[in-house]
């Protein structure tokens, strides 16, 4: 059914054995079986019961076979008491009506009742054509020390039209042995089949919540039919939520033939472990996946994790399978999924099922996070790979169906994060790295230590506005708008276990991440992020799945409202918000040609506290300046000037007094300009330490210490072109500058670097830069001759605690100079 088998699955009544056809025939034709005595009653079990009752509250009944020989009515209830132990299998008869379920559940006080299947073929409970039930509060196991067709709870249509209600809630269901390889449903916690009939058989209103299943096999829930060929049927309105799965034999949850279904806020980790097939002539498949649905509709897929699948065959976290319509995956963490984060299946053959001919469409990917995928590092099982990993996992080329509104799959404002040390390609297919078809990738982060690379499509594919950030393999997309600074993620790899952003929360972004108004507008995008921040369809998103602000202490930062408020005018030379010269979104401040500005008052700051103020800047006349800073704030006033045409990056760090709560912050252009400044993008953030990383960060000691020459030829300490204190480093003419291994760094921390350059000679550069972190050398050049700074924003490897800081002049005629680093944490 899923990827590939050795055989048609076989019909019903070689998949589930004589015992379970023996008990659906006495369900069907209940010769001995009581009728309940009036609808709304209460039956109770206590199988610790020495002598069997009559199923009163008082007189309990003492086995389930005395719950067998009985058929329920609607409003009836069976309940277990707490703390007991009933062996056996439950087939209760009878069905319930809209609005009056039959019910299964416990009483009494203690732990969850438990019915032990003791290691017999079928399911713990069983329930075949019958409709209106819930059944949730017990414990479930049936262990065995061989595999066989067993499950926890299964629900079974082979009534020829729809059955109604079936609802499976806060259970435990545990060690249930079936065949790792076998059919879904029959080898599943909770299985939901409908059987081959003409007519076809479905279902409609499936439950399945609040569940925690643990080492079941084959899966923890499957909505399915019982074997391939079907037909065209739809079981709908299934919804699967809330349920942690550990340890399942092969895939996590599966729907297939289903039209809405909607599987929500799952968390299942460490499946896939066990491919043991049934025997010969039945359905064999050791593929498998976390989550995945084939032959389906409208499927909503969202914020579930899904972690550590060990298959080798497939092992995703998750799988758009064969013929599917509409398909949604959003909200989703996966992280150290074997075969990656999501698998795409292309349309193939599968003997009497036309939909797996069927390419599917209408596929979006959008606001999930992966989190090195494609490995089990770090996971206490893994697995061993057989069809290769990808991030994005494709089997064969790109399905695309020319026919559909929504042709190619649509991936967009995604965050996937690659470490040091990995090979995973971002995207892969197993058909090799040029394939067919196309796709469209907007807005996605990628942020890429490892050495995997892209495959290319012969489609016409779409990459735009994303941010590809770290290595950059030779297949890199092609993308006019992309941004390759570092993301500034609050934690990323999820490494610092101390931190106050993990799982997902760690792919947030500092207020002063390139990312932010850096995508492009998608229509029809959700409306809503991963955090739950409302994604405007007008203005420009961030890039990645995190579309919040940072917690930017300041309003209107980009000025994307249109106006300026709440910044006010700096002076009578008016300032405004304008649709013109925008660095990220839409709009931009646009100062007057001189004197002229605007000021933005922070309240609520935090006396004797450090704060990073960050923004972009640039001039419309070059050589002429342009400041962004700070005042008001109990200390001296400061601030960054810029002079290029072209944006760049303004760092300022201030500390408030021991009894200042309020800030100005400016973008001002001093008198005596002719041209207008523009800035845009301004962001504050409180540090939690303001600790510079970097010894001798002035060069004030006079001496190059800890600093080392970077070559030969020589740089040295200078008491002349200091931009403060006394003393600036002064690079050799070429080939010369220093290095400073800073140490104590934070694995997976994102740090700024600031430093001040300038040169001798008008338009040779000098450099500030970072590398040996674990990531990509970075660095920026300054060619004036005046002192310009250079921050740089990197964050560490997943094992790295240092990082090479450095001033650097590569070419030239004259010196260059350097002076006044700071590498500080951003929290």
């Amino acid at each position: 059914m899923k990827r590939r088998s050795t055989t048609r699955p076989a019909r019903r009544t070689s998949v589930i054995l004589p015992l379970l056809a023996a008990l659906a025939g006495a369900l069907l034709v209940p010769l001995t079986a009581t009728s309940a005595s009036a609808a709304g009653t209460g039956y109770y079990v206590d199988c610790s019961a020495t002598t069997d009752g009559t199923g009163t509250a008082a007189s309990p009944w003492n086995a389930l076979s005395d719950v067998n020989a009985v058929t329920f009515t609607a409003g009836d209830s069976i309940q277990f008491k707490a703390g007991t132990t009933c062996t056996g299998q439950l087939a209760p008869g009878g069905s319930g009506a809209s609005g009056s379920n039959i019910t299964i559940t416990s009483y009494g006080s203690g732990a969850k009742p438990v019915i032990d299947a003791a290691g017999a073929t079928g399911p713990v409970i069983h329930l075949l054509n019958q409709q209106y039930w819930d059944i949730g509060g017990l414990e479930l196991s049936n262990s065995a020390s061989t595999p066989a067709y067993r499950s926890g709870v299964l629900a079974e249509n082979s009534s020829g039209g729809i059955l109604h209600h079936i609802r499976v809630h806060d259970m435990y269901i545990h060690n249930i042995s079936g065949y790792g390889g076998g059919w879904y449903s029959t080898n599943a916690g909770v299985g939901v089949q409908t059987d081959h009939t003409t007519t076809i058989s479905t279902w409609d209103d499936v439950v399945v919540e609040n569940n925690t299943f643990d080492h079941v096999d084959r899966i923890a829930v499957a909505v399915t039919p019982d074997a391939d060929g079907q037909g065209t049927g739809q079981t709908t309105n299934t919804v699967i939520r809330g349920n942690t799965m550990t340890y399942d034999g092969a895939d996590d949850i599966l729907v297939v033939k289903n039209d809405g279904a909607l599987i929500d806020g799952n968390k299942a980790g460490y499946g896939g472990s066990d491919s043991t097939c049934p025997p010969s002539g039945n359905y064999c498949n050791g593929a498998s996946a976390g989550i995945w649905m084939s032959g389906s509709n409208n499927t909503v897929v969202q914020n579930n994790e899904v972690y550590c699948h060990v298959n080798g065959a497939d092992g995703t976290g998750f799988d758009v399978d064969w013929g599917n319509h509409n398909t949604t995956f959003q909200y989703n963490y996966s992280h150290q999924n074997l075969g990656g984060f999501l698998l795409v299946m292309p349309p193939f053959t599968i003997a009497n099922e036309p939909t797996s001919t069927v390419a599917s469409d209408g596929t979006v990917v959008r606001y999930n996070i992966s989190e090195n995928d494609g490995s089990n590092s770090g996971c206490p099982t893994s697995g061993t790979q057989t069809h290769g990993a990808g991030v994005l996992h494709f089997v064969g080329g790109v399905p695309n169906l020319s026919t559909s509104t929504v042709a190619v799959p649509q991936f967009y404002n995604n965050t996937f994060y690659v470490r040091d040390g990995l090979s995973t390609p971002v995207l892969y297919s197993r058909s090799g790295t040029s394939i067919s078809g196309a796709l469209s990738f907007q807005n996605n982060a990628v942020f890429n230590y490892g050495s995997g690379n892209y495959f290319t499509t012969t489609g016409s594919s779409t990459y735009s506005n994303n941010l590809f950030y770290g290595n950059h393999p030779s297949r890199e997309p092609a993308d006019a708008a992309k941004v390759t600074a570092d993301p500034e993620f609050r934690n990323a790899g999820n490494l610092n276990t101390a931190s106050a952003y993990t799982g997902k929360s760690a792919y947030q972004v500092h207020p002063s991440s390139p990312v932010i108004r850096a995508g492009a507008v998608i229509s029809s995008n959700g409306g809503l992020d991963a955090f739950g921040n409302t994604v405007s369809a007008t203005v420009a998103p961030n890039i990645g799945a995190d579309n919040g602000t940072g917690g930017n202490l300041l309003g209107n930062a980009g000025f994307e409202t249109g106006a300026l408020t709440p910044w006010t005018q700096a002076s009578s030379a008016a300032a405004g918000a304008t649709a013109a010269n925008a660095r990220t979104g839409s709009y931009a401040l646009t100062t007057a040609a001189a004197g002229s500005g605007a000021n933005q008052a922070l309240t609520g700051l935090s006396p004797a506290t450090t704060y990073l103020l960050t923004g972009w800047a640039k001039v419309a006349t070059a050589g002429e300046t342009l400041a962004i800073g700070v005042k008001g704030f109990g200390g001296t006033e400061t601030y960054t000037t810029i002079a290029t045409t072209a944006y760049s990056q303004a760092a300022v760090l201030f500390t408030t007094g021991s009894t200042s709560t309020t800030a100005t912050v400016y973008c001002w252009k001093n008198s005596g300009g002719s041209g207008a400044g523009y800035c845009d993008d301004l962001a504050v953030e409180q540090l939690s330490s303001a600790t510079n990383a970097v010894t001798n960060p002035g060069f004030e000691t006079a001496a190059l210490t800890p600093w080392v020459q970077s070559t030969s030829t020589t740089s040295s300490v200078t008491a002349a072109n200091a931009r403060t204190g006394s003393y600036a480093l002064q690079t050799g003419v070429s080939a010369s500058g220093a290095i400073q291994t800073v140490t104590g760094l934070t694995a997976g921390g994102s740090y700024l670097l600031a430093g001040w350059a300038k040169v001798a000679t008008s338009g040779e550069q000098v450099a500030i830069g970072v590398k040996s972190f674990g990531g990509t050398e970075t660095y920026l050049r300054s060619s004036t001759t005046t002192y310009t700074q250079q921050p740089v924003f990197f964050t560490t490897g997943s094992s790295t605690t240092s990082a090479g800081v450095y001033c650097y002049k590569n070419t030239g005629s004259g010196a260059g100079y350097c002076d006044d680093f700071t590498v500080v944490k951003l929290p």
